[in-house]
């Protein structure tokens, strides 16, 4: 990844365009490969990197990059592969388990959790450069998070049952995702995507 980010520094140097932070999260493949999910953060807009470009700078196999115009939740994104596995690909993985199958949406069936028994015991499922801002982490009831959020739009929602060892339901986090930049309009940091596998 160092080498990676001294070519691409080097290659913005040369085209007058700012440096960039980025976000990486590792993906085991069931069949042993990995992939790399790479956020590219720039002050403002992100350049337009030819994708042929951004493979040569990689160097270390193909590449798909894409822009994340109109992507609410740009680490939602990012992560949505990391824990479940489409269902061909867990059967040959060995990770299959019927109770764990979901449909998911353009009909794919997905096992729930397979791609986490590939990463090795302690794995880093994410990196990221020094410059990246850390999210602020607040306590407050949901009456005082309705305040802060005021009209803005829910864009995503997710409920989880935590279950004890007997399979009895513990808690239930229910996970909401608004979105004030649609209502105040507010400018957020360009973002570039690349997917690439070593």
């Amino acid at each position: 990844m160092a080498c990676y980010r001294q070519r691409l520094n080097y290659y913005l140097d040369k085209q007058r365009q700012p440096k960039c932070e980025y976000i990486a999260a590792a993906e085991p493949q069931g069949r042993g490969a990995w992939h790399l999910h790479l956020l590219l953060l720039f002050p403002d807009k992100a350049p337009f990197i030819p994708n042929t470009e951004m493979a040569r700078l990689w160097g270390q196999g193909f590449t798909k990059t894409k822009s994340l115009k109109g992507v609410d939740n740009p680490g939602l994104y990012l992560t949505a592969y990391l824990g479940d596995m489409e269902l061909t690909e867990a059967v040959t993985a060995g990770q299959f388990q019927a109770a764990h199958i979901q449909e998911k949406a353009a009909g794919k069936t997905v096992v729930k959790g397979a791609r986490l028994r590939l990463y090795p015991s302690g794995f880093n499922l994410y990196r990221c450069s020094r410059g990246v801002k850390r999210p602020q982490v607040k306590q407050m009831t949901e009456g005082e998070a309705r305040q802060v959020i005021k009209d803005a739009p829910l864009v995503y929602e997710k409920t989880i049952a935590v279950l004890n060892g007997e399979g009895e339901t513990v808690n239930i986090i229910n996970y909401r995702q608004y979105n004030r930049a649609r209502v105040e309009e507010e400018t957020a940091p360009a973002v570039a995507s690349g997917k690439t596998e070593a």
